[in-house]
C-alpha cells in the first residue's frame, strides 16, 4: 500500500485512539498494510528527528492482532509511517544480508576444510603409503575449558575404555618454537599444520586399540576436518574390506568428550597451578632435588587466561555440531577429582550398540541384558506361583511335598554354611513344570537355586547273542541351594 493510501487510515485510527497511554504496553500496533514491517525504536527516533514533526504525546493507536507492524516509540506522529516503513525495510534487508553472509562464510569454511584436510592427508599418505594408513579403531576426542583437568582425568578415561596407547596431546605435537610463540600470544596454529601433525601421531599408535586425543578440534575448520577424517576412514575400510589387510581397517568409533568449568573457576585453577609450579621450581633450585616443571605463560597472566577461555566459548558451538554425529559426553568438571572420575567412568561404560558392527549387534540385540532381566522377575514369580496354585494344584502340591521331604532337611543341616547341595533321583523332577514350581517356591522364600540333571549309566548284563553290554540309566538331579550365611562368634576365655 502506498503512503498516500496508508496515511488516511492512520489518521482515522488516531481519532478513535484511547485517551491514555498504557504504561504496560511496550509497543503499539498498526494495521491495514499488505506487507507487515517491524519498526524499531532506533529507526523511529532517528528518522523522526531528521525529517518529520513530532507532538508532545499522542494517544496510542488501537491494538490489532497484526503480528509484525510495531511502533516502539509512543510519541511518534502518524505521518511518520512511510519513513518508518522504509527504515524497517532497510533493517530487514540488513538482517537478510547478514544471514546470507553467515551462510556464505559457512560454505567457505567447509570448502577450506576440504582443501586443508585433503592436502594434509595427501602429504601424510605420500610418506607412509595408502596401505599403511592404519588408524586406531576407537578415538576419543577430549576437549575442555582451560583448567578443567584434561591432563588429570585422562588416565581415568583410558582405564574406562581399556586404551593402552599413550594419549596424544596437541600441545605436545605443536611444541615447535614458532608454535609456542603463537600459543603464548593466545593465538592458534594453522589448521593444516595441526591436522598433518595429528595424522602422523595417530599412525604411530597400535591400530588394534584405541587412543585419546587431547585438544582437538578447536575451530570450525578443525571440526569439519574431523568429519572428513571419519569419512576417509570409512572409505579405507571399504577399499580394503576384501583384502588380507581388512583387519587393519575396522569400522571407526569416534567419541567426543568435553570437560566443562565456568570462567572464574578456570581462571582460579590456572593461577593456582602457576603459583604451585613456581613454588616447586624455587624449591628445586634451592635444594637441588626434584624436577623442574614447565612454567606456562598463560598460568600467570589473567588476561591471557581469559582470552583462552573466550576461545573455548567461541568454539563450543562448533563442538555441539558433532553431538548430532558422534557420541557426545559433556562432563561437569567443577567437583572434586574423585567425583569427576566417577562421572567419567559412568559415561564411558561399554555400549555394544556403539562398538559392535551393525550386523553383529542386530543378531544379538534380542537377548535381554543381564542388568534388565531381573526388573520384572518378582512380578513374574508371583504370577507363576498363583497360576500353579489355582489351575494346576496337583503339580503345586507335589512340588511342596518334595521340598518338605528332601530339600528342607538338607537346608536345615547346612544352615550355618549358607549353601546346601541336594541330590535326588525322584522321578517327579523329570517333569519340567514341577522343577519350575520347586525353583519358584524356593526363590520366593529367599533362596537362590540352580538345578543340574545328570545321567548315570551302570552295566547290568551282557546279551549272550550279541555280546552287547546292557546299561541301566539313572537320572540324578542336583539342586544347589544358597542362602545368607550365619556367622557364629567364637567364645574367648579370658584369664
Amino acid at each position: 500500500m502506498s503512503s498516500a493510501t496508508l496515511i488516511p487510515h492512520l489518521r482515522q485510527a488516531s481519532k478513535q485512539a484511547l485517551p491514555k497511554i498504557s504504561s504496560s504496553l511496550p509497543f503499539t500496533l498498526l494495521t491495514r498494510t499488505a506487507s507487515p514491517i517491524l519498526i524499531t525504536k532506533r529507526a523511529l527516533t532517528s528518522t523522526a528527528s531528521k525529517t518529520l514533526s513530532t507532538v508532545p504525546v499522542i494517544s496510542p493507536l488501537r491494538q490489532y492482532s497484526t503480528p509484525s507492524l510495531a511502533i516502539h516509540n509512543e510519541k511518534t506522529n502518524v505521518n511518520q509511517a512511510p519513513a518508518l516503513a522504509a527504515a524497517a525495510q532497510e533493517e530487514s534487508m540488513n538482517d537478510s544480508t547478514s544471514l546470507k553472509e553467515k551462510q556464505e562464510k559457512r560454505i567457505s569454511e567447509i570448502k577450506d576444510a576440504k582443501l586443508i584436510f585433503n592436502q594434509a592427508f595427501k602429504n601424510v599418505q605420500d610418506i607412509h603409503g595408502r596401505e599403511n594408513m592404519k588408524f586406531p579403531k576407537e578415538i576419543i576426542w577430549l576437549m575442555g575449558a582451560p583448567g578443567s583437568g584434561k591432563g588429570t582425568h585422562t588416565p581415568a578415561i583410558l582405564r574406562a575404555r581399556g586404551i593402552t596407547n599413550p594419549s596424544i596431546s596437541m600441545s605436545s605435537l605443536l611444541a615447535t618454537p614458532e608454535c609456542k610463540e603463537l600459543i603464548n600470544k593466545g593465538m592458534m596454529v594453522s589448521d593444516g599444520k595441526v591436522v598433518e601433525n595429528l595424522l602422523h601421531a595417530l599412525l604411530d599408535c597400535e591400530p588394534e586399540v584405541g587412543v585419546l586425543v587431547d585438544g582437538f578440534p578447536r575451530s570450525e575448520v578443525q571440526v569439519e576436518c574431523l568429519k572428513l577424517f571419519h569419512e576417509r576412514m570409512h572409505e579405507l575400510r571399504k577399499e580394503f574390506k576384501h583384502t588380507p589387510l581388512k583387519d587393519y581397517f575396522p569400522r571407526p568409533t569416534f567419541r567426543i568428550c568435553v570437560l566443562y568449568v565456568d570462567e572464574e573457576i578456570s581462571v582460579n585453577r590456572q593461577l593456582m597451578r602457576g603459583r604451585l609450579i613456581m613454588e616447586n621450581n624455587a624449591q628445586v633450585m634451592r635444594s637441588g632435588k626434584g624436577e623442574v616443571k614447565e612454567e606456562r605463560v598463560t598460568d600467570f597472566d589473567e588476561l591471557l587466561i581469559r582470552a583462552r577461555y573466550q576461545i573455548f566459548k567461541d568454539h563450543y558451538s562448533c563442538l555441539l555440531k558433532l553431538s548430532k554425529i558422534f557420541p557426545f559426553h559433556l562432563i561437569n568438571a567443577v567437583g572434586s577429582i574423585e567425583s569427576v572420575m566417577r562421572i567419567i567412568l559412568k559415561e564411558f561404560e561399554y555400549q555394544s550398540s556403539l562398538e559392535l558392527e551393525h550386523d553383529t549387534y542386530e543378531a544379538i540385540s534380542h537377548i535381554p541384558l543381564a542388568t534388565k532381566i531381573g526388573i520384572h522377575a518378582r512380578q513374574d514369580l508371583i504370577r507363576r506361583l498363583e497360576h500353579y496354585c489355582e489351575t494346576e494344584h496337583d503339580i503345586f502340591s507335589k512340588a511342596v511335598r518334595f521340598i518338605d521331604q528332601e530339600v528342607s532337611p538338607m537346608i536345615a543341616r547346612h544352615a550355618i554354611s549358607g549353601q546346601a547341595l541336594v541330590r535326588s533321583d525322584n522321578t517327579i523332577l523329570s517333569d519340567p513344570k514341577i522343577v519350575e514350581v520347586v525353583i519358584s517356591i524356593l526363590s520366593e522364600r529367599g533362596y537362590a537355586v540352580t538345578m543340574d540333571e545328570r545321567v548315570h549309566e551302570t552295566p547290568k548284563r551282557v546279551d549272550p547273542k550279541t555280546f552287547e553290554i546292557i546299561l541301566e540309566r539313572t537320572h540324578v538331579y542336583a539342586l544347589n541351594v544358597r542362602f545368607p550365611q550365619h556367622h557364629i562368634q567364637p567364645l574367648e576365655q579370658k584369664f
